[in-house]
């Protein structure tokens, strides 16, 4: 698949979803609400696959620390990596490689859905930091 199918294929899946969405320099952004926390997803269509980064709405206080629980939620999230962006607030990134149409769409749902798990799932362990 080249970049300009991975990205029809994400706003195609936002479209039926209802999410509404923006583009800002080729990354495609909108907002997801789960269990009462709203972060902020980003993704970059690339060919044959889909970067997911889940980003936190919040900054680390104590960077080495925070550090320290990425690395700790690394050994558990084998499906992605943690990490702490430049602005100190804590991402999670996945993967969609797509390079089979037919299981594309599956592809995309599962990395999003993995990574909005993840985020759900550590933001306790990542928010008072």
């Amino acid at each position: 698949m080249e970049a300009r199918d991975t990205r029809r294929l994400l706003l195609a899946l936002l479209e039926d979803s209802g999410a509404a969405w923006r583009e800002e320099m080729g990354v495609i952004r909108f907002r997801i609400a789960r269990e009462g926390m709203t972060w902020e997803m980003s993704c970059r269509c690339e060919q044959d696959q889909v970067l997911c980064y889940g980003r936190f709405p919040f900054a680390a206080a104590d960077r080495a620390r925070c550090l320290e629980r990425c690395n700790e939620i690394n050994d558990q999230a084998v499906g992605g990596a943690m990490f702490v962006a430049g602005d100190g607030r804590p991402v999670f990134r996945t993967r969609a490689e797509l390079e089979d149409p037919y299981e594309a769409r599956q592809r995309l749902i599962r990395a999003l859905e993995y990574n909005a798990a993840v985020v759900t799932r550590f933001w306790g362990r990542l928010s008072g930091v």
